[in-house]
């Protein structure tokens, strides 16, 4: 991914919660997301995302899992249908031991700023203190609002 930041505008880095959205909200968030920010974007996605959700699948052995399951898949057969289309990517980086995940995307969007300063890297998540962090970080953050509206909100610079 690296490598082809050339020419980039925005770089969206898709938490876990977004994953489950078009089963949990029937919302076509990168369609979304690419129609409310300009220019050339592409969307990351992290293994350690992918771990942290099939952890949570196999945490849970209930009906409850079932449900989990379907908006799992459901979410993971949606990336692979706009992945034909637009460029998403997957990207095979997991976070160090003794950082939590929220911990991992928050340097790894650091990383990727400091990389390539021109370009406007997003936190695409629903996790409040997760988004508080990233705007700290000078991250925008996107998140769903009244589980219909894609928002963005700016990072906080002092």
């Amino acid at each position: 991914m690296d490598n082809n930041l050339e020419g980039l505008d925005n770089l969206v880095i898709i938490d876990s919660n977004f994953i489950l959205l078009p089963i949990q909200f029937h919302i076509d968030y990168i369609e979304e997301i690419i129609y409310k920010i300009e220019g050339k974007t592409e969307f990351i996605i992290f293994k350690q995302i992918l771990d942290e959700l099939d952890a949570k699948e196999n945490r849970f052995k209930s009906k409850k899992s079932s449900i989990f399951q379907t908006q799992y898949n459901t979410g993971l057969k949606y990336l692979n249908l706009k992945k034909k289309n637009l460029n998403i990517f997957m990207e095979n980086q997991i976070k160090v031991h003794s950082e939590t995940t929220d911990d991992f995307l928050i340097r790894k969007a650091i990383e990727i700023k400091e990389k390539s300063a021109q370009i406007r890297i997003y936190l695409a998540t629903n996790d409040s203190e997760l988004r508080k962090k990233a705007k700290n970080s000078g991250i925008y953050t996107i998140f769903l609002r009244q589980k219909k509206f894609i928002s963005i909100e700016g990072p906080n610079i002092c």
